[in-house]
Parts: C-alpha cells; structure tokens; sequence
C-alpha cells in the first residue's frame, strides 16, 4: 500500500485538512505602516517643532530644509527596514519548485506546494528534500545538512531516519515518507520563531533618543524662562515670543539626524570597499561597539577547503598503494588553474585525496591508464568504507578506504601492531584531522567476489589526516580583536578535536580556556551556563538553537554581540544579535535577509577591518555631536545673558537661524567624514550602556559654551557702547561664524591627524558664504546688518 502511494481522492481530501506545502510569511507590517513608523522619535519631534516654530517668525526657507530633513531621514530608514523584513519571505526559496511523487501506483511530476503527508517522494542526486519525512528506501544516499546543521560534511542516510524541507541529496538516491509540510516542518518552526524576535534596538538608536530628550528639555526650558524674565523687565510679548522661539531653534541641533546619516552612508561606502556590505546603516557605527563575536569556524575562520595534512604510512612501500587507494575509485575531478592549483568539482574529501596525490605522485595518470577499475562498492553507512577493485595485467587488487577502527578491525594484524595503529589514529584525531585509513589485498583474476569477500583479510597501508585549514590572516585577526578588547567566540557543528585544534592553531585559545559540545550545552541550564560563558572560546557540534541561546544568555550579561552565519539555521541568532554578518559567498539568501551587514569575502579578518571602521564612525559621529552642542551652546546663552543684564538680543531670530544653517551644516558633515584614527583598535570596545554625553563630556560641553558666549557678549556690550545696536549685532553675528570654525578644528582634537580636505573646504565655504552676507545689500537687509 505504502509503495503505490496514495490516490489523487486520498490526496485531496488530506490537503483540504492541511493546506499547501507552503512557508508562509505573514508580514506584520505594511510598506504605508512601515514608513509612517519612522518619524515618531524625539529628534523628529523637536525638528517639527523647530520647523512649526520657524514658519511662525516667517522664515519659510528654514521651516522647508527642517522638514526636509525629516522626511529624507524618514525614507532612507524606511527602505533599509523594508529589505530587511523581506527576509521571511526568502524562506520560501529552499522549497523545491517540484518533486516526483508515486500516486496512484504511478511516478509523477508535481508543484512541491502539492504535497501532503503521507505521500512518496523519490529522491536523486541534486534534488533538494521537498518536506519533512523518513526514508523509506536508500541507495548509498548523502545529504549536505549544512544550512539547517551547520555540519560541514555532507551525512550519510539510512532507512528510517529523518529528512528535513531543504536539505541536498549530494549522493546515491531514495525514497521518502512525506510527515510534515509547511509551516510543520522546521523551516516553517524557524519561519515561524523569526516573526516572533524583535531585532534589537541599536546603542547609536538609545544613545540619540536619550540625547533627544535631554536637548527638548533644556530647549523648552530655557525658551520659557526667557518670556517671563522679558516681561518682569516691562518688554514686550511678541517680541519675547519670537525670541524664545529662536532660542528653542538654537538649542537643537537641526542637522544632527543629517549628520549621522551622512557620516553612516560615507562609513558604509568605506566597508564596501573592504569587502563589508552594509545592509543597515546603524549598524556599522553598532559594529564598534561589540565586545564578543560569536563566528563560525568553516568558511570564516578556515578556508572551507579540505587538504591534507598528515599521512602516515605503515611502510616505505606502503606509500605507493595509498596513492593508487586515493586515485581509484575518486569521485572528484580536479580544474588545473594558473599558478599551479586547482578547482575541486565533487566531493570535497575525494578532492582533497585526489590533490594530495597529484602534488605528491607525478604519475597519477599512469595508474588510470596501466590499468581498469573492474568493480565499485560505493561508501557503506554501516562499515564507513569505500572499496575499489582495480585490474592490471589480468590480476585483480583490492584497495579500501575509510574509517580507521573499521579497517583496522579487518586487516590483518597481531593484537599488538592493532593496538598500536589504534594509538597511533587516536593521537592524530587529537590534533583535529579527520582521519581515513587506507588497505589492500590482492584477489588474483576473481572478480565475482562479494564485497565482504573483498573487505576481509587486508593489508594496512596507512592512514591520511584530512582538515580545513586557517585562512591565513585569520590569526593576526583574532590577535587584533583581542588587543582592542573583543572576545571571539568559535560555534560550529564540528566535532570538539577538530574545533579544539583550529582554535589553538589560529590563537583563538590560550590558556585553559574552555570547550562546550552541543551535547553538554543541552544539560547546563541558563542559570548554570551563565557564570561560565567568559571562560568559554569554543562551542563545538553545536544545534541551530544553541547559537541563538548564546547570543540571548550574551545579551543578557549586557555584552553587544556580533553573530556571524551562512545558514538557514544562522536566520534566528542573526537576527537576535546587536549585529548579524553573514557570508557572501557561502552564505543562504535567509542568512543575509537577516542580516546587517555582509561579509563578501567570509573572511573573519574583513569582520576586523569593519569594526575598525564602526569605531572610528561612532568617534567622528561623536565629535559632530560635541561641536554642535557647543557651539549651540554658546547661541543660547548668549541670548540668555543678555536678557539676563536687560541688554537688547546680540543677534536677530534670522541671523541665529543663518548661524544654524552654516555653522551647524557642513563644518558637522565635514567632521562626521573625518579621517580614520590609526588608534581605533587598540582600545577596548566603549560600554555601549555610557552615554553620548557623559558626565565630563557634559561639563566641557557647557563650560566650552558659555566661555564663548560671554566672549561674545563682552564683544556685544563693547561695540553696543560704542556704536549702535545694529553694527554690535553684525560684529557679533560675524565674531560668532569664524569662532564656529575655529571650533571644529579644535573639538577635532588629535591634531597630528592630516584633517579632511572637506573639513578644509567646508570651512574656507563658509568664510566666503559669510563675507557675501555681511557686504551684499539684499543681505544685509534680510540680516538686518549695518556699520
């Protein structure tokens, strides 16, 4: 029964129950939603106001820019969240647009969206599993697990075990039991858990509404003080009203969001030319912030290519046998490239043997053709060898490869000499290799022999230690990260000698550092792994789940975590993470969806340069930030003091707004793109919990502010008692420009560092801008200047 299938009726009325075969994505938000989402913040609000108040005193032009800015500032963020959600809908990608199914006794084509459980799916070499289910049948079948597991190596199958939505059959074919489809297999459970983690707000977004509040407080604050300090002094209200007004414009710094995005767009221009593709621009400036990164190791931290490493071999002429036992029976075929290397199509471990013996045994070519391949048995699940018979000059040799304790077990050897081979492939699976033993026997002309005849009574040859090498530059990398404070974190479904001796050999462990199996993981609660978490630098044979626990139970201790990931089973731990890298070459489409930023290379040591470049971001955003407050500083309480001492206003309403548009525009962008401090890595990560204005930056802050504000007034109250109050107000207005400029160089700071040629043309714009104001007639009326 099972065999035939089910009947189109039984599919019918099981569908009208269970639906498609569908990972649906239910979209929690519309594009008109989405957008409207970006403007409530406190910075938007402030500007709004700022721009309502702007067109009350009849200044249209600044009223248009602010709300320009908003709206600018408003689209640009709509369109990073808006690809950044579609990542959902990329799930539906691994679900094979077809599948051959047996119904109604027969073999058909059909749209995968039509299976239901219960029905028979045939599997082939380069079919993707179009459901959850188990086998029902196999043929020597692999399947690459890789984006749901981790597992770098493709896993050989048996009948009754478990298949899942997505997985590559790489090997062999089969037949499987449809059980769960849809939003019922685990694609759909991590469709499904995706919708549910809210992607964490970035330090940068805390930090600025924070800011935001502070500078709407003291901007409101000041604005009303203003209007009854006027009319204690008998002045007038509408006077007074347009004053506060234009304080209330001076105190916030209107170009801030301006600023930020520029300085975040020219950052993830930089990152692009080192191989690191921004998806969402508050990230790279979060990407400075990380103190762990939680990596993978294939791909990332390894070249993700299989060489050879080690061989030993029982004998000198036992050499020569394990470079025909490699060449026999290869499934890999090699593409010579220019300098001599070469391209790997098939699997990868067959490759890896096939290169090693072309490097090595230059007469590789003579083997094949001294002789011919007369019998294959294909890998065995249960025996874990792979046996060719190969005939020359009309005698038959056997040669097997495989797993050690297997081959081991069927060579003939004394008790002794196994015990020492045994040894002998336990201390080399101690240094990480993944180990495959090599035997021969010679069959003479019988080439009806069973396999298990072929399998038995073997000469050892040897064996060959196989690994994924480090990328070269990935230990100076790790070396670099730890001097400037960041601990890296290696998760990964390779087993724990492999991970331990990667680690070791890239630097990434040190002392006594520890070692987590997935297995272990399982049994530690989070209360339990949570003491422990700073001694551990690797997590080996590792679940989708754990990485996103991780990530919580790092989240939770108040660390800012990086992730990197390549897989569908990356999708939820990325997503959680302060900042998601995926890998551009390796990488599934679901893994970058969910990401921040890309790496195009997968290179651990491109993630380094990037978070060299978020730091040197957030610094420049920092001094924009401090040379803005300051100089907005010094407009407000000049205004201040002045109606303090019963003196007229040492600038009109248009001249502060003009100041805010010169001196708060460009000289702030120009600061934003300064040049990269050689210093960013070698200082630890800042606590992404401090402030944008600490306490000490505050005072300097203020105390810079008001220090300018009473030269200012002093220059006021000087030409106001020697001249008139319109020739005060245009030296002031004009004293106050070129001091802004001054400033920019001196919140720079670090004067050694060659500044930006924009620093160089903003200011010298600036100075032209303000001498056409001050000498053209048309300005000087608008301005209300005189001499």
């Amino acid at each position: 029964m099972e065999q035939l299938g089910l009947t189109t009726y039984q599919v019918h009325k099981i569908q009208q129950i269970v639906g498609f075969n569908e990972i649906r994505t239910e979209q929690q938000f519309s594009p008109i939603r989405l957008f409207l989402s970006q403007f409530p913040s406190v910075i938007n609000g402030i500007l709004a106001i700022a721009a309502l108040f702007s067109f009350i005193i009849g200044d249209t032009l600044d009223s248009i820019f602010i709300l320009a800015i908003i709206i600018l500032d408003s689209i640009f963020g709509f369109i990073q969240e808006y690809k950044a959600e579609k990542s959902l809908e990329k799930l539906r990608s691994y679900t094979s647009p077809e599948a051959r199914v047996v119904r109604d006794g027969k073999e058909i084509q059909i749209p995968s969206k039509n299976l239901v459980p219960g029905d028979i799916v045939i599997l082939s070499e380069g079919d993707r599993v179009p459901a959850d289910g188990k086998l029902l049948e196999t043929q020597h079948i692999e399947l690459d697990e890789s984006i749901l597991t981790g597992e770098s190596l493709p896993v050989n199958k048996e009948e009754g075990q478990e298949v899942n939505l997505g997985m590559l059959v790489t090997k062999g074919r089969g037949r499987m039991l449809v059980e769960s489809i849809g939003m019922k297999t685990k694609f759909g459970q991590i469709a499904q858990t995706l919708t549910s983690i809210e992607a964490e707000k970035t330090p940068l977004q805390i930090q600025l509404t924070k800011l935001g509040r502070t500078l709407s407080f003291v901007a409101v604050c000041i604005a009303f003080l203003i209007v009854p300090l006027g009319l204690m002094q008998g002045k007038t209200l509408s006077p007074l009203l347009l004053l506060a007004t234009s304080i209330a414009i001076a105190a916030v710094p209107v170009s801030l969001p301006a600023v930020i995005t520029v300085a975040l767009a020219l950052g993830t221009s930089r990152m692009a030319k080192r191989k690191a593709i921004v998806r969402k621009m508050p990230s790279v400036e979060t990407l400075g912030a990380v103190q762990i990164i939680l990596v993978d190791k294939t791909g990332t931290l390894t070249e993700n290519c299989m060489k050879v490493k080690k061989v030993w071999a029982r004998s000198k002429e036992s050499l020569p046998h394990i470079y025909q036992a490699c060449v026999l029976g290869n499934t890999a075929s090699l593409i010579q490239q220019a300098g001599g290397t070469f391209d790997i199509v098939g699997d990868k471990t067959d490759g890896a043997l096939l290169v090693w013996a072309k490097n090595n045994y230059s007469t590789i070519d003579k083997i094949i053709a001294e002789g011919k391949v007369i019998d294959e048995f294909v890998f065995d699940a249960k025996t874990k060898m792979i046996t060719t018979v190969w005939q020359k000059n009309g005698e038959n040799f056997t040669f097997v490869r495989g797993a050690p304790e297997t081959i081991l077990e069927r060579s003939k050897l004394s008790q002794q000499e196994r015990h020492e081979m045994k040894k002998k492939y336990e201390d080399l699976a101690k240094e990480g290799l993944r180990i495959i033993a090599f035997a021969t026997k010679t069959t003479g002309g019988n080439r009806m022999m069973k396999r298990e005849d072929h399998e038995k009574d073997l000469t050892f040859l040897g064996f060959v230690g196989i690994y994924d090498p480090p990328r070269a530059e990935v230990k100076t990398a790790i070396a670099q990260a730890r001097k400037a404070g960041i601990r890296t974190i290696m998760v990964t479904g390779d087993n724990e000698l492999t991970a331990l001796a990667i680690g070791k050999e890239i630097g990434l462990i040190e002392n006594d550092e520890d070692v987590i199996t997935g297995e272990e993981l399982e049994k530690i609660s989070d209360s339990d792994l949570l003491p422990i978490l700073a001694k551990v630098r690797i997590f080996a044979r590792t679940k989708p789940h754990d990485k996103l626990r991780i990530t919580t139970l790092l989240q939770k201790q108040g660390f800012v975590v990086g992730v990197t990931g390549d897989g569908v089973n990356d999708a939820l731990a990325l997503k959680k993470a302060d900042v998601g890298v995926a890998m551009g070459e390796s990488g599934t489409d679901v893994a970058k969806e969910a990401s921040d930023i890309v790496i195009a290379d997968d290179n651990f040591a491109t993630i380094v340069r990037a978070i060299e470049e978020g730091r040197t971001i957030y610094r420049n955003i920092l001094k924009s930030i401090t040379y803005l407050l300051t100089g907005n500083t010094s407009e407000l309480f000049l205004v201040f003091f002045a109606t303090l001492l019963e003196l007229p206003s040492p600038l009109s309403p248009t001249q502060i707004l003009w100041i805010n548009l010169v001196t708060d525009g460009l000289p702030a962008l120009a600061l934003a793109s300064d040049n990269k401090d050689p210093q960013a890595l070698k200082q630890k990560p800042r606590n992404p919990n401090v402030p944008i204005l600490t306490p000490k930056r505050m005072m300097l802050t203020i105390s810079t502010g008001i220090s300018l504000s009473i030269f200012f007034l002093l220059v006021f109250g000087y030409f106001y008692q020697g001249t008139t109050e319109t020739v005060a107000r245009t030296v002031t207005f004009n004293v106050l420009v070129f001091s802004h400029m001054a400033l920019a160089f001196l919140v720079r700071g670090r004067l050694f560092l060659k500044p930006s040629k924009f620093l160089l043309v903003t200011v010298l714009a600036t100075f032209i801008l303000q001498i056409i104001v001050t000498t053209t007639p048309l300005f000087q009326k608008i301005f209300e200047i005189g001499f």
